[in-house]
């Protein structure tokens, strides 16, 4: 007679209950959320109040924010500038030509692009083109290097393109229907307060003067 087949013993997922956990779901929403038991879900505790765990919707679109705080805020506050921060401009007008005429083509394919690499290495590559280009200016400012900051331009055109499809894939497919809002208002609260913030470098400079930044 064959022995009898014993099941192997298994730890039990962690069950959260949606509607006493989650504030962010509308009540159609509202269930029961079998969750893996990774790191990314464990919830910490501070002050009595559970914070939200890594992979949750509002952390994911708090680093996306923070990336765009720090790549197109400060390429915001670089334009903002004139001239790239140099006195001559011609270098940044045609650096910014290079830029919108890679990125109007690179926006077309972006979405094939983002599908194939997945969301988190295109919004890794799009970002490294923020620095090439903001890199290029402080060059340009003691060598002179014209052609740099085209590449640059173009560099980031193609940059550009990639990290904005990934924003918005993440945008739209990480927040709970009813909370779409509320997250894009939050995500753009951060972002421009980087060209805030990096206008504000320039606020010793005030008054004008023919000096560069």
């Amino acid at each position: 007679m064959a022995e009898p087949v014993h099941e192997k013993e298994t730890t039990p997922p962690i069950v959260l209950d949606d509607a006493k956990h989650s504030h962010d779901h509308s009540a159609e929403e509202a269930g029961r959320i079998v969750q893996p038991q990774s790191w990314k879900y464990k919830q910490l505790k501070l002050g009595g109040r559970r914070l939200p765990f890594y992979a949750s919707p509002p952390v994911q679109l708090g680093i996306v924010a923070i990336v765009c705080f720090l790549c197109p805020g400060m390429f915001n506050a670089l334009t903002g500038m004139g001239g790239g921060g140099n006195e001559d401009p011609h270098a940044a007008d045609n650096a910014n030509t290079a830029l919108y005429s890679t990125f109007a083509v690179i926006g077309f394919f972006a979405g094939t692009f983002t599908n194939v690499l997945g969301v988190k290495l295109t919004l890794s590559f799009g970002g490294l083109g923020y620095c090439v280009y903001i890199a290029s200016f402080l060059c340009y400012k003691y060598t002179q290097n014209f052609g740099f900051c085209v590449f640059a331009g173009a560099l980031l055109g193609l940059c550009a393109g990639l990290l904005w499809c990934a924003q918005g894939t993440i945008m739209m497919s990480y927040p709970p229907e009813g909370s779409k809002g509320r997250y894009i208002g939050w995500f753009w609260m951060i972002f421009n307060l980087g060209a805030v913030i990096g206008s504000l470098v320039s606020g010793p400079s005030f008054p004008m003067s023919s000096s560069p930044v």
